[in-house]
């Protein structure tokens, strides 16, 4: 592609010459080859602009820079090198982002849960959905594998190519705060921005809640989007509202909304309630159980109702919901007790889940949960706070221990912890089948952390390992264990 056609809409200052073709678009200087446009991205402990030498000994026949540099290559020299490389991939991919509906999702919690939804009822309704987050991409039912809740800008617009190639419509996808906070998302405006709450993520990065709270405000600004989505009873919420230059739908339970339920039945298997969405009134019997997936259903409801989208499509696109993967999932066990795999890795997911547990008929909460290695450290005590507190055992062990020593991520969590109802097992396998083997009748063992993720991250290694795969291989175990004792092996 030539070089003054990926510019497009890039405000530069020129050392060079734009008449050149672009064979790749990189960043990483060990990726470039001959014909490349290296990119200098200011990273969180490198810097590329140090790389650029080395970029243009590989045969990069043009850089973009912050700042002019000493090589003898085409110079794009621009104020943020971040918001021209989002830009330049999506010039790249012919801006698929402008022939699409598309909405962006954004809070600590719920993300994942509420695209589920709002992608159900534009699905149900005979459209064609993309859906771009934590679980991976989708087109309608197929699946794109993914690495990052939110993809690289690179990734991103070919994925968006892919959809638009393939006839979507419309694209529901989470925005996370380090991709608002690297303006992976710059050229898009969203047709709906959606918020669902604030609570502690992320300090590792992001340092204090503050900064934190500055990355998801970035969505909220007629800049990204023509409209948003907002939870009222989150004071984040709120103060967005008090800022925001675009239209808005409120939602929520406890503080006056334009769009709230009432007449909450809590069912084993169901939640009942209805709906009022902008005085327009219906009832949802949701597969979806809690308090907080009854939130994650009016920002579904309230964003759908921006789109267009008829009550009775929403209604039918909520109740066609069976389950998100990795979202309070429950199986049942040979001895009598339910295991329940939840995603559920902050001290506000983790309380959420517990109580929704809490409030069923089970006679005992065994918890298995860990903490992320390399990660915000301040949240392992609250959490193990919290699992003791709704919990009456819980058996501690490794989430992604990544580069730190399992067994003092353990230690972090005991010192938010003051009873001995629990115990400790590194090895995450042997903590969920330690956790079944101490269950009965009536018990449940809620698995926390991980839910649909197929891997461990151990010393850089993604090692295979899933909750669900332990689960069933235990449970076929006591099954086996069963038959045997009963006479019938």
């Amino acid at each position: 592609m030539n070089l003054k056609k990926l510019l497009k809409r890039v405000s530069f200052n020129l050392k060079g010459n734009l008449n050149c073709e672009i064979e790749d678009v990189v960043y990483d200087s060990r990726k470039v080859k001959k014909g490349s446009l290296f990119v200098c991205l200011n990273g969180e402990n490198t810097d590329g602009h140090n790389y650029a030498s080395e970029a243009m000994k590989k045969g990069a026949v043009a850089i973009v820079c912050e700042r002019e540099l000493d090589v003898n290559i085409n110079q794009i020299i621009v104020n943020s090198t971040r918001c021209a490389f989002s830009k330049i991939c999506a010039n790249l991919y012919d801006n698929p982002q402008e022939s699409l509906k598309l909405i962006a999702i954004t809070g600590t919690n719920g993300k994942t849960t509420t695209s589920f939804l709002l992608s159900s009822i534009i699905f149900e309704s005979g459209k064609i959905v993309g859906t771009i987050g934590t679980q991976g991409s989708f087109i309608g039912k197929q699946f794109i594998k993914t690495d990052l809740t939110t993809p690289d800008p690179q990734d991103l617009f070919k994925i968006l190519k892919t959809m638009v190639d393939n006839k979507v419509e419309y694209v529901v996808m989470e925005a996370s705060a380090h991709a608002l906070f690297l303006d992976k998302l710059f050229p898009i405006i969203y047709d709906v921005g959606v918020f669902t709450n604030f609570t502690q993520d992320h300090l590792d990065f992001f340092k204090t809640m503050e900064n934190y709270k500055q990355a998801k405000l970035k969505l909220f600004s007629s800049n990204h989007i023509k409209s948003a989505v907002l939870n009222f009873d989150d004071m984040v919420g709120i103060e967005i509202a008090n800022a925001l230059d675009v239209p808005f739908i409120s939602y929520g339970l406890k503080n006056p909304s334009d769009v709230f339920a009432i007449e909450i039945e809590k069912k084993p298997n169901k939640t009942s309630y209805v709906v009022n969405l902008l005085d327009n009134v219906f009832k949802i019997d949701s597969n979806l159980l809690g308090d907080f997936n009854i939130y994650n259903t009016l920002a579904a409801c309230s964003a759908a109702s921006i789109l267009g989208f008829t009550e009775n499509q929403i209604k039918r696109g909520i109740e066609a919901l069976k389950s998100v993967p990795g979202r309070l999932n429950s199986y049942s066990l040979q001895n009598g007790a339910t295991a329940v795999i939840d995603f559920a890795h902050t001290p506000d997911g983790v309380e959420n889940v517990l109580k929704t547990l809490k409030a069923m008929p089970f006679k005992r909460i065994i918890t298995v949960f860990g903490c992320g290695g390399n990660r915000d450290k301040k949240k392992r005590p609250l959490m193990g706070n919290i699992a003791e507190k709704y919990s009456d055992f819980v058996v501690l062990t490794s989430d992604n221990p990544r580069f730190e020593n399992p067994e003092l991520i353990l230690d972090d969590i005991e010192h938010g912890m003051k009873k001995n109802a629990h115990t400790r097992f590194a090895n995450r396998e042997t903590a969920v089948c330690h956790a079944i083997d101490i269950s009965k009748e009536g018990d449940v063992v809620a698995i926390l952390g991980k839910g649909a993720e197929e891997y461990q991250d151990i010393n850089g290694v993604k090692a295979p390992y899933n909750d669900y795969c332990v689960v069933m291989e235990k449970n076929q175990e006591m099954v086996l264990d069963f038959a045997i004792k009963g006479g019938k092996i």
